[in-house]
């Protein structure tokens, strides 16, 4: 038979390879909200290219040292390494090696002012440092208002100096902004020392990046605040963090219960047993899979003897004093059907109430933003339900010209990469407003890789995973030593070498193919598949013109599949097969696949 598939249906569909495809092919830069260039930065770090990787970084997401100590890691759980081994790359515990291991402190050159408009922008937090750091690449003047004495936002007054050293913040916020030219007005309250309207009539725009501070009441099932929950004792996750942070007095006693399962309530409970609590539980109304900490965190947790209590929901914080904490009744939950947020809503059980004993009470259930400060009303803002500024999504403004917003300020508490993202999009939103032209996207290259290996070594496929060094137990009760040791520079270079290296493809030249199968045949994963045309959808693009061809074959890679081994290569007898890199830089280089050659490892 000409055809042996001609009796099947139609399976695949030809597209035309366009930019867009490239991007989406490669999931880590897909998954990250700044489209950092993850697979070139983690070969370079293969090739211990500490520094070239360091500065890579710093172009997509500002704050490199910051993020691979803090980073949510959106870009994992997509990684392709994950379907070989159940592993992803540890992207974000090698960004902090690049940091770690570079050999030189780079101090940014501070471009000149090219513009003569000027920006306010109300926060230096991470969307308001991003959005300030690409302006000022744009060559605008840019002043930004801190209320808190240093900037760095949620990165400094949000979490712990065990998990995120000062110097590393000092030295990627305040030196970085200073290095690039941004003047921060530090312990300036807009509201209170400064008022927006006289922001707008000084500055040509001004972008509202105040962050995500206040926090959510303590409640019990039926959503009314709960008895007790003015108690002493009873302190604020987000508020107890910003004490401990800045080295404010914080009571924190010997048994201690924290309300929540997120980020705030795995830095609260570890914090806690670092300030000398003896016992402390985390109680959260749904179940583990619900839970909003990554696992990591809570095996983090675990492993420093933090108990953990789920489908349980708070009742009433309870004292014998009326005045002190001294226990809190919780009430035992079933799941029902899902709620708003897409997790299954928490359905008390009666009859099933219990207490526990207590004397400080964590509450750790998220936030929502500070609008006091804004007289909505006088600048005539168009607001939702909860007094926060509506905004045109595309153009990141309210609908009071110049006035911007965004980052959690606007899309609620989330984290630091996201909200590094939103600052980014902004900012090339403001330099639109304000006459400016976006920087021009790159055509996309594809580029022949005369050296198939592209540096790779030959076990990368069997270089197991490995977990980010730490302390051991007993050297972790310190409130100011880091508990993350991070890798050694060897142990970096290996993890690295892991990396399938996604913005790499196959490419095979039909016009030299023979369809001899010998890259089926060879390919360990069978990404490689011949099929008879009758299995390609008719009168799509590429296959037009072969309506009257009796038969005929199609050479089909499964890019889902494809390991990037190169046995393909070396098989084929005509030399059709090549490995191609793909450079692209979308407009203002949000989106850059760099063009950094990849040498051999020897």
């Amino acid at each position: 038979m000409i055809d042996p598939d001609s009796e099947l249906e139609a399976r695949y569909r030809s597209v035309t390879v366009t930019p867009d495809w490239y991007q989406t092919n490669i999931p880590c830069q897909v998954g990250c909200p700044a489209h950092t260039d993850v697979s070139t930065y983690i070969g370079l770090i293969s090739q211990a290219r500490f520094d070239e990787a360091y500065l890579l970084n710093r172009k997509a997401n500002v704050v490199p040292g910051v993020l691979g100590r803090t980073c949510a890691k959106p870009c994992e759980p997509v990684c392709r390494r994950n379907k070989i081994d159940g592993k992803p790359i540890s992207i974000c515990w090698l960004k902090r090696a690049a940091s770690d291991h570079r050999e030189y402190r780079h101090h940014a050159e501070c471009p000149p002012v090219t513009k003569d408009k000027k920006v306010a922008i109300v926060g230096a937090g991470s969307a308001g440092m991003a959005c300030a750091r690409d302006l000022r690449d744009m060559g605008y003047p840019v002043t930004i208002y801190e209320q808190y004495p240093t900037a760095g936002g949620v990165m400094v007054n949000g979490i712990p100096v065990w998990r995120l050293p000062r110097y590393v913040t000092t030295e990627e916020c305040d030196e970085y902004m200073a290095d690039i030219g941004v003047e921060i007005k530090y312990n300036t309250r807009v509201g209170r020392d400064v008022q927006i309207a006289d922001l707008l009539k000084e500055y040509d725009a001004v972008y509202l990046a105040a962050g995500c501070y206040i926090p959510n009441a303590l409640t019990g099932p039926d959503n009314k605040v709960i008895k007790g929950a003015d108690l002493h004792g009873v302190i604020d996750g987000i508020r107890l963090l910003e004490k401990t942070n800045y080295g404010e007095p914080a009571f924190i006693g010997k048994k201690v219960a924290v309300l929540g399962s997120g980020f705030t309530a795995m830095d609260c409970s570890r914090t806690a047993i670092r300030f000398g609590a003896e016992k402390v539980y985390i109680m959260y109304r749904r179940s583990k899979e619900e839970a909003g900490s990554d696992e990591y965190e809570v095996d983090e947790a675990v492993f420093e003897h933090v108990e953990f209590n789920y489908l349980v929901t708070q009742l009433e914080v309870t004292s014998e004093d009326g005045i002190h904490v001294n226990g809190m009744r919780f009430i035992r939950n079933k799941l029902g059907d899902p709620d708003a947020s897409g997790r299954r809503r928490p359905v008390p059980i009666p009859g099933t109430e219990f207490e526990i004993d207590v004397d400080t009470v964590i509450p750790a259930f998220g936030q929502y933003s500070d609008v006091s400060w804004l007289p909505a009303e006088e600048l005539g803002l168009e607001v939702n339900k909860w007094g926060v500024p509506l905004l045109d999504i595309d153009t990141w403004m309210t609908n009071h010209p110049g006035l911007f917003a965004g980052g959690d300020f606007t899309q609620g508490a989330r984290n630091l990469i996201s909200a590094i993202g939103d600052g980014r999009d902004a900012a090339g939103a403001i330099n639109r407003y304000l006459g400016g032209v976006d920087k021009p996207a790159e055509p996309a290259e594809e580029v022949e890789l005369p050296d198939y290996r592209r540096g790779m070594v030959d076990n990368y496929e069997s270089i197991p995973h490995q977990m980010l060094p730490s302390l051991e137990l007993k050297d972790r009760y310190s409130h100011t030593r880091e508990t993350e040791t991070g890798y050694t520079p060897e142990q970096a270079v290996i993890q690295a070498r892991r990396c399938l290296q996604c913005q790499l493809n196959i490419m095979i030249d039909p016009s030299i193919c023979i369809l001899c199968s010998g890259c089926v045949d060879i390919c360990p994963y069978d990404c490689i598949s011949m099929e008879g045309l009758s299995r390609v959808v008719k009168a799509d693009p590429m296959h037009e013109d072969t309506e009257d061809w009796r038969g005929g074959a199609d050479m089909i890679i499964d890019e889902e599949k494809c390991i990037r081994c190169g046995l393909c290569i070396v098989r084929c007898p005509t030399d059709a097969i090549s490995m191609v890199q793909f450079e692209v830089a979308s407009p203002n280089s949000r989106w850059t696949v760099s063009k950094i050659p990849v040498i051999n490892v020897n």
